[in-house]
């Protein structure tokens, strides 16, 4: 009965403890509500670093900034490349840990303590049926362990490590040339909003000037109230446009700011290179580039070293299979006493030594290592698929490119055409309105030409800065010093 009673209690116990644990309250309380951020939830000003609307130490308000200068300090805040630094010394750290198989492991330990012990004894002997013994014992212990032969498991773990060490400094790499495009993608954009603001500044003069022309005219009476307004809408109209530049002006440095992982509030200036040179199209042929970028894509080589990998992780999960040799060896030193039913204490004060020779087999797991075969071998096949999409995908990024290049140089080459001609045309048209020869609806036709004009000039010579960017790294090629080729270098 009394047994019961107590199997009752502890299970009432549980329970009890049980409830204690409920976290359910943790949760938001209802579904139709946000949850209430606590206090201890929030950052705190260590944690967060506070806003601060004073430039970055390596911004200079005052100074206009070359893409490689700009490329520079990306390079030392960024924190994506960061990332992918630690997890690259992370790879090559487990290349070592790798290794560490190879070597012997040499353990020291020590065990002490006091034990009370009772055992069962023949009654003939012990009227109680048992002594008791207390037992006090140290033993210190200096081990050593050694991997003879495992097939070759070690060496192919090993590999597997140094591969995905070779990926992992590749994709660094990578990381380093999508940050190069991000920055000079975002440098070409705010060149070329620059570019087309100033477009969209001379644009208003150009108009406002026929709309002189049309009150002058009017004035002497020899054009109507309808032309003015019309004059007037057109104005209007290009101050518009002008307010639609300032602000894809302001996106482009926000895009830039973001590129550079600069704070919001930084005011930075750039290089004009709207008037720059376009680079040349690259002299080899496309095949070569295909080539090239095969030869040295980040991406690829980190897909092909993943790939390398697999096939050391299968000969693991082979090896895994086979017997391993091993040896072993200890030395202990047995330092204690024991005292029998109270009786004196009797001591050992003795060295004790092995040395074994340990084989074992596998002989049966319930099916996991070939499992794990099975596993790696389905990794490997996956692996290889990864290395042909990304093959495929680095063609079709690279013929890409080489023919945006091509078409953006004949682009920008008719948009300069269609400029001189649109200026000469607008010349025209202006001076016989104002000399009341030519119609309004001449010089209006021109002026609006001619804007559309310097707007397809300044969009066309920041894409085909971008596409040039864009070939370099679709062929692997872009770092810091490539980017001296193309016109935002600052020289």
């Amino acid at each position: 009965m009394h047994g019961l009673r107590g199997v009752v209690s502890s299970l009432a116990a549980c329970v009890l403890v049980a409830g204690c644990n409920d976290t359910r309250d943790l949760a938001p309380p209802v579904p139709d509500a946000p949850w209430p951020v606590p206090a201890s939830a929030q950052p705190t000003a260590k944690e967060v670093a506070p806003l601060s609307n004073a430039a970055p130490p390596e911004i200079t308000a005052t100074h206009r900034y070359s893409l490689a200068e700009l490329i520079d300090i990306a390079e030392r805040r960024n924190k994506t490349t960061r990332i992918a630094w630690e997890q690259a010394r992370q790879a090559a750290i487990n290349v070592g840990i790798t290794q560490a198989a190879f070597l012997p492991v040499l353990t020291a330990s020590a065990l002490g303590g006091y034990q009370r012990a009772a055992l069962p004894f023949p009654s003939n002997l012990v009227p109680q049926g048992y002594i008791t013994a207390n037992i006090q014992e140290f033993l210190p212990t200096l081990a050593v362990s050694y991997l003879l032969f495992d097939f070759g498991g070690r060496q192919a773990v090993a590999n597997a490590a140094r591969q995905l060490s070779t990926a992992a400094n590749v994709t660094f790499n990578r990381a380093h040339q999508t940050l190069i495009f991000n920055v000079a993608r975002a440098y070409f954009s705010l060149d070329g909003a620059d570019a087309a603001l100033r477009a969209a500044q001379q644009a208003l003069k150009d108009a406002e000037e026929v709309q002189s022309s049309a009150e002058a005219l009017q004035a002497r009476g020899l054009a109507t109230l309808v032309t003015v307004e019309l004059a007037r809408r057109e104005t209007a109209q290009r101050r518009y446009e002008l307010s639609l530049a300032r602000t894809a002006q302001h996106d482009a440095t926000y895009g830039l700011l973001t590129a550079m992982d600069l704070p919001p509030t930084t005011r930075l200036q750039i290089v004009d290179i709207s008037a720059r040179p376009l680079p040349k199209l690259s002299s080899g042929t496309l095949e070569h580039l295909l080539s090239e970028a095969l030869r040295q894509r980040p991406d690829l080589i980190a897909a092909v070293a993943r790939l390398r990998a697999t096939d050391e992780q299968i000969a693991q999960a082979r090896a895994a299979f086979m017997p391993k040799l091993s040896v072993s060896g200890n030395i202990q030193a047995n330092i204690g006493q024991i005292s029998v039913d109270g009786m004196p204490y009797q001591g050992v004060k003795e060295p004790q030594a092995g040395i074994f020779l340990r084989f074992d087999w596998p002989l049966y797991q319930g099916g996991l290592l070939q499992n794990r075969l099975r596993e790696a071998q389905s990794q490997h096949d996956a692996a290889m698929n990864a290395v042909q999409e990304t093959r495929d995908q680095a063609l079709r990024e690279v013929a890409v490119a080489y023919d945006q290049v091509g078409t953006g140089l004949q682009q920008y080459a008719a948009a300069q055409a269609l400029l001189t001609a649109a200026k000469t045309a607008f010349d025209a048209a202006n001076d016989s309105y104002v000399h009341g020869i030519g119609t309004y609806t001449d010089a209006a036709s021109a002026e609006a030409a001619l804007a559309a004009a310097r707007a397809d000039v300044a969009r066309a010579h920041t894409q085909e800065l971008i596409n040039a960017a864009a070939l370099a790294f679709a062929t692997g090629a872009l770092n810091a010093s490539t980017t001296a080729g193309l016109p935002a270098a600052g020289r």
